[in-house]
């Protein structure tokens, strides 16, 4: 046998191999490969990799180019999802014939002169990548006309072979087909979605940029018929228009200004809230980025306003110094990175949820039922509700919440009302939660007494996982009243309980609370311990559904829940109270069409 040669730093032999594994045979090397540039064409393609992922890709790259050259009008037609065809036609300024060629150069670009650009980036392009990008990847014909010149002219380039131009007749602006994209990476084909998902990224992506530019026109074709259609509008209607809502009047406008940046928000009612992000749009110095921060920001604006599976729908456009804005962050320029993250982030926090708590937010019951509008006989029997008839009382108006004449109870949960003419409905269990909820808060922040001591101490035996726990949220109890002593290895004692829960049984009372803090998931198990035992609380010892209340109790509650400062939601983000037209009453018999 040989013996081993010398070793390395790095357990290597002179030769480069690295230490022999025992019981396996001597590894055989080919020649050692050397560092080399790589041939355009593939750099050509790694790079395109970068800049277009899909067609959705081409779609943003493409209508970008034509706002940068101030396009006032876009149309884009798309076939086969992009795959087949994607055509972006602009009446913008267009490229001189001269420059056209050079436009298909890497890292050609009219945008920025120098790196110190890149700090103050005011153009959706800037790296001049997009057309040699996509042309690396498919088949591209150029078709322009500069403002100002009496002939255009046309470019075809295929797979990153380019031609030369031809000289063509055709009106101001430019007109960039994108054909069999990928025809010559068919791998990157396979990655793709289904041809309906890839066309809903083509949707999603003309309506982000209709919202940056909603001077512009917009038209997206798919095999010709048109998918989006917007006209030059201003902001709100363009906001409106993308989020799909019909009433003007479920939609919020906040305008704000800051020392972190300049705000303008439209915001849905969290009755339009949806189970997914997908009517969230962010726009950071006019470009729609993807900011999970000022998705955050969000999210918090609403606590406690629609329910942790819910997100509420809304456009916010941003306005930053570009000096603390990085938009070099992502290949795609789909992200940004603020300057001054914590400073942004309270700012809309602050700003949106003062808007949102100065508007009344009852929500509006519209349309038919989901459930048959004609029930039997026999099912109208068994769902018949109990009303107790009684007058209840009056209700002044309250700030933001409306005047309530109060008539009655049906199926002893919800407490009906008129207002203004029209019936307005409140879950008793709901609205008592808030006003117990903000009652909790309100003693706490005037450092009133929390806890009411029992006359007689109760002990509780835990199992192992509750003693567990507890031994983490006992200072989150006991910070609301909550007193609580060891008495025994899994045994506790219990000494005194919130005041506003006093009259409620001590053992039941805790154990579900402790119950439902160890159950908490989702978005509620990211709030703290000490807001979760105050929920807790609060929804333990709220009027139940099913609870008869006399008239009195019923116009008490509604004055007690006018007086609240967040009177529309509970803290599970469920209404408290919704209301439903008088119209709308009279279309169910007939009385308006």
């Amino acid at each position: 046998m040989r013996p081993a040669g010398p070793r390395g730093a790095c357990g290597e032999d002179a030769e480069g191999r690295g230490p022999p594994v025992p019981g396996e045979p001597p590894v055989t090397h080919p020649e050692r490969p050397t560092i080399r540039v790589l041939p355009p064409d593939a750099a050509e393609r790694i790079a395109a990799g970068e800049v277009v992922e899909r067609p959705a890709s081409v779609v943003k790259e493409l209508v970008e180019n034509s706002l940068d050259a101030g396009a006032r009008r876009i149309v884009i037609e798309v076939e086969k999802a992009g795959l087949r065809l994607i055509r972006v036609t602009d009446d913008g300024e267009g490229i001189p014939a001269r420059e056209l060629g050079l436009a298909f150069e890497r890292f050609a670009t009219s945008k920025i002169r120098s790196a110190e650009d890149l700090r103050r980036v005011r153009t959706y392009g800037f790296r001049g990548e997009a057309l040699p990008s996509i042309a690396a990847v498919a088949r591209v014909t150029v078709e322009t006309c500069a403002r100002g010149e009496a002939a255009g002219a046309e470019l075809r380039v295929v797979g990153g072979d380019r031609g030369s131009p031809v000289p063509r007749s055709r009106a101001e602006g430019t007109t960039v087909t994108v054909e069999d994209l990928f025809f010559n990476t068919p791998a990157r084909r396979a990655f793709l979605k289904s041809e309906r998902s890839e066309l809903a990224l083509v949707v999603a992506t003309v309506e982000a940029l209709a919202l940056a530019a909603p001077e512009v026109a917009f038209r997206l074709l798919e095999e010709g018929r048109e998918v989006v259609w917007a006209p030059p509008e201003s902001f709100v209607e363009r906001a409106q228009r993308i989020l799909g809502v019909r009433d003007r009047g479920q939609l919020l406008l906040v305008e704000a200004r800051s020392p972190s940046a300049d705000l303008v928000a439209v915001l849905g009612t969290p009755q339009l809230a949806q189970r997914r992000r997908t009517l969230q749009w962010f726009l950071v110095n006019g470009r729609p980025v993807r900011s999970p921060l000022l998705a955050r920001a969000l999210d918090q604006a609403y606590h406690t306003l629609v329910p942790e599976d819910r997100y509420p729908v809304a456009v916010l456009s941003l306005r930053v110094r570009p000096e603390d804005l990085d938009v070099n962050v992502h290949p795609r320029k789909a992200e940004v990175r603020f300057a001054r993250e914590r400073d942004v982030f309270d700012d809309v926090v602050r700003e949106l949820s003062r808007a949102l708590r100065r508007v009344p937010l009852v929500p509006v019951v519209t349309g038919p039922s989901r459930a048959d509008p004609s029930p039997s006989l026999g099912e109208a029997g068994a769902q018949e509700p109990l009303l107790v008839a009684e007058p209840g009382g009056e209700v002044a108006p309250s700030g933001r919440f409306p005047p309530i004449r109060v008539m009655g109870q049906i199926a002893h949960t919800y407490i009906v009302g008129e207002s203004e003419g029209d019936l307005l409905l409140l879950d008793q269990h709901a609205a008592h939660e808030r006003v117990l909820y903000e009652r909790l808060l309100a003693r706490r922040r005037a450092g009133a007494p929390l806890a009411q001591a029992l006359l007689v101490p109760v002990v509780l035996e835990l199992t192992a996982s509750e003693a567990e726990f507890l031994a983490e949220a006992r200072p989150a109890f006991e910070a609301w009243g909550f007193e609580v002593e060891p008495f025994g290895p899994r045994a506790v004692r219990l000494r005194a309980v919130p005041e506003i829960a006093a009259e409620r049984r001590p053992a039941e009372l805790f154990r579900a609370c402790l119950h439902d803090l160890r159950e908490d998931v989702g978005r509620a198990a990211a709030e703290g311990l000490e807001e979760r035992v105050a929920i807790a609380t609060a929804c333990h010892t709220a009027i139940r559904a099913g609870d008869r209340l006399s008239p009195e109790a019923m116009a008490a509650l509604v004055a007690d829940l006018a007086r609240t400062e967040d009177p529309f939601s509970c803290f599970h983000g469920r209404p408290t109270l919704v209301r439903v037209r008088v119209h709308e009453i009279e279309r169910w018999f007939y009385r308006k069409g």
